[in-house]
């Protein structure tokens, strides 16, 4: 017979958990206070969303409003600031700026102007300009650094000891040409490595530089006989490739010299189209910029008086378009004068009054007037908030467009835009 076996007995049940008899809220200010605060919560963000018509930009406005609001206490006067308007004031921005970030990018600068001087030195590049990357000083320091380190461990496999006229420029755009021979332009991506760097390095020889001279020296002698045909300078715009210009050029030159032969031969003038009493009234400080054939296709004036053609144009049709614009821009030219005169005004006052180092402008899309009315209103502000600019003594203040907002530039200059309040 099998014995009987015998199991532990179950273990005891836990014991049920002990309700505090309590309530959750032991005074009535504390229930007051969480309503307060939801209701705070609540207006705040209906009044965002009314203020944004209702579309949420992202998460991090939100959280600076609800933030903004519930630290000030909810008061009125700051749901009428958006965070946007708070980085445009200047005063705010000054109170709340690290002038130890001012140093550093300064030091960045003259590191990143350092590496650029020997890699000047060891390639004998004519320039080196990285500009166009939007990189900051303390990364670009580093890719010209990498350049550097290529020519003294590659040095022996280029074609040339000297690259000179050439001039080296970082690019990310990929359909340029590398090595081109009409600009003397040597393109390197940033991104590629150092194999493909001395790849590219490596097919410029001494035929590259040879020819290089010789397409400057002719766009030399061709841009002085346009100049001197059309009594303006011919200069290349920001659509207009270097072999599409030299091409203009070429083309033009050879249409002067052989009308100016012809007329030797007949011995008479050379009949132009166009107005030319106009032409000899125009101001010599325009200027004719040459455009890509699909970028302008017909003559126009820009607002700064600078009359825009197409490369595919010939000589009848420039001179035209100067014949048809030459009052219209002698008077945008003359209005152009008195605003920079004026600008100039502002800013030596503005330098004198808080000790500025420097005050320019960040890109020539800035016009004169905008510039001169952003810094006379800073010169117009209240004695208290006036106390606060003295802390630009030493500094250099840089003129942005209105549609950027008040930040570091990467020389360590204080950037502020013209729509600043």
């Amino acid at each position: 017979m099998a014995a009987s076996i015998s199991f532990p007995p179950p273990p005891p049940p836990p014991p049920p958990p002990i309700i505090s008899s309590q309530p959750q809220y032991t005074h009535q200010n504390n229930n007051e206070q969480a309503n307060n605060i939801h209701h705070q919560s609540t207006v705040s963000s209906n009044q965002f969303h009314q203020q944004f018509g209702g579309a949420v930009r992202n998460n991090v406005d939100q959280f600076i409003w609800s933030q903004g609001s519930s630290q000030l206490g909810g008061h009125h006067h700051h749901h009428k600031k958006t965070p946007n308007s708070m980085n445009r004031n200047f005063i705010h921005f000054l109170t709340n700026l690290d002038y130890d970030h001012i140093k550093q990018r300064k030091l960045d600068r003259i590191n990143a102007t350092a590496a650029v001087l020997v890699a000047r030195r060891a390639f004998q590049f004519s320039a080196i300009d990285g500009t166009g990357l939007g990189w900051s000083s303390a990364s670009l320091s580093i890719t010209i650094s990498r350049l550097t380190d290529l020519h003294e461990e590659h040095h022996a496999k280029l074609g040339v000891t000297s690259f000179y006229p050439f001039r080296l420029v970082l690019t990310s755009d990929e359909f340029q040409s590398r090595v081109d021979l009409f600009g003397g332009v040597v393109r390197l991506n940033p991104a590629a490595t150092v194999v493909q760097w001395l790849g590219i390095l490596m097919d410029v020889d001494a035929e590259s530089v040879t020819i290089v001279k010789e397409n400057q020296r002719l766009l030399k002698r061709y841009g002085k006989i346009v100049d001197d045909a059309l009594g303006l300078r011919v200069v290349k715009g920001y659509t207009c490739e270097s072999e599409e210009y030299y091409r203009c050029m070429e083309r033009l030159a050879m249409e002067i010299s052989r009308r100016w032969n012809d007329s030797r031969t007949c011995g008479g003038g050379v009949r132009e189209e166009g107005n030319n009493n106009a032409l000899l009234a125009v101001s010599n400080e325009a200027r004719v910029v040459i455009e890509s054939e699909q970028a302008c296709r017909r003559g126009k004036l820009r607002k700064d008086g600078t009359f825009e053609v197409g490369s595919g144009m010939d000589l009848q049709m420039i001179r035209k378009t100067i014949g048809d614009f030459a009052v219209r821009s002698n008077e945008c030219i003359l209005i152009e004068s008195e605003k920079r005169a004026r600008c100039q005004e502002v800013v030596h006052r503005f330098m004198y009054e808080f000790g500025v180092q420097r005050v320019h402008k960040i890109s020539s899309l800035v016009a004169s007037d905008e510039m001169s009315d952003c810094l006379s209103m800073l010169l117009h502000k209240d004695e208290d908030e006036r106390e606060i600019f003295r802390c630009l003594a030493g500094q250099s203040i840089g003129i942005a467009g209105s549609g950027q907002l008040c930040h570091l530039g990467d020389d360590g200059s204080i950037i502020i835009p013209t729509n600043c309040s």
